[in-house]
């Protein structure tokens, strides 16, 4: 006798929840960079349903959001002499929804491998 096992079905997003989601991040995004009057200058945002991507030209920007929301940073030294750094840290909790949790953020920035950072910034890199 042989049992054939299945399994289950994710259901996936609807079209319509993952739009909620993506404009609910949004507004979170937003509240948290007015309230702490985070840089927006030389930056472009992304929302996402699961998460929103800040895409920096200028390190300060991820400095800004480290001192203010704390966080862990990956770096990623790439072939071509550019070095990638991402903060992940979260938007405010008094701009989270009642019942949802804080929006998952993630500060990019890419600059020179040789370029010197923020004391700060190297100290907050994960292990």
């Amino acid at each position: 006798m042989s049992t054939s096992f299945q399994t289950p079905a994710v259901e996936p997003l609807s079209f319509r929840a993952k739009q909620d989601a993506r404009l609910r991040h949004e507004r979170e995004y937003e509240v948290t960079v007015n309230v702490l009057n985070l840089p927006t200058a030389h930056v472009a945002v992304q929302a996402t349903a699961t998460e929103v991507h800040v895409f920096a030209t200028d390190m300060n920007v991820l400095g800004a959001w480290l001192y203010e929301m704390n966080g862990t940073i990956t770096k990623v030294d790439l072939a071509s002499g550019i070095t990638v750094w991402t903060l992940r840290t979260q938007t405010l909790a008094d701009s989270v929804v009642a019942g949802e949790v804080a929006c998952p953020v993630l500060v990019t920035v890419s600059q020179l491998s040789d370029t010197p950072v923020m004391h700060e910034i190297a100290a907050a890199v994960r292990a």
